[in-house]
């Protein structure tokens, strides 16, 4: 019985760290939420408009993803997404290739309906984005995080670059126009416009 209890209080632990977490790591104190069409970056990740490329690089492997729909679920407080993401083992740069590895999911986060301590707890969510190598965390909208789920928020060697890609035949992971960034606890949160990203030739 005692055995249960601790572990029942462990569990509640994690819960309120996550749910903690879920609920501050994606809110800027100094700027509002991105437009549609807006790649939001903080220091503890990047939120991608829908249908644009981001690109996930750890060491010498990339994977690329894209969110390709959001919505809400009962209410506007449940949240929904769908993603493809695409990773392959060489080192060519491009993805067109037949050694491609393609995955396409659903990410779901409900509305919490359970309250522990002051912190909102919610169940049954799915919440990791699997890209091959990388597994991100996700708290809705296009919400990537340089860390998974349950980690301490931190430089994991994770790099995410937003891209205007579209498709993914487009993307080189190469490109010298690619902004990389890595968890940064001091980086200012930003909005920039998907076409200000880079200056096409």
């Amino acid at each position: 019985m005692r055995d249960s209890i601790r572990a029942f209080v462990l569990f509640l632990m994690i819960v309120i760290i996550i749910g903690g977490g879920m609920a501050t790591s994606n809110s800027g104190e100094d700027i509002g939420p991105p437009e549609t069409n807006e790649v939001h970056i903080g220091p503890n990740g990047i939120s991608m408009p829908l249908g644009k490329i981001l690109v996930v690089r750890k060491g010498t492997g990339y994977c690329a993803l894209k969110f390709t729909e959001f919505w809400t679920g009962e209410n506007k407080e449940d949240r929904h997404a769908r993603y493809e993401s695409y990773c392959h083992d060489d080192k060519s740069g491009g993805f067109s290739k037949n050694n491609v590895k393609f995955k396409k999911e659903e990410l779901y986060f409900p509305k919490a309906r359970w309250s522990i301590f002051g912190h909102p707890v919610a169940f049954g969510t799915k919440d990791e984005i699997y890209c091959g190598f990388a597994k991100l965390w996700w708290s809705g909208k296009g919400s990537v995080y340089f860390f998974e789920r349950g980690q301490p928020q931190g430089d994991y060697g994770i790099e995410l670059a937003p891209t205007k890609w579209t498709d993914i035949s487009q993307v080189n992971v190469f490109d010298p126009r690619l902004n990389w960034f890595r968890y940064d606890e001091n980086r200012k949160r930003v909005n920039i416009p998907v076409d200000k990203l880079w200056e096409d030739n």
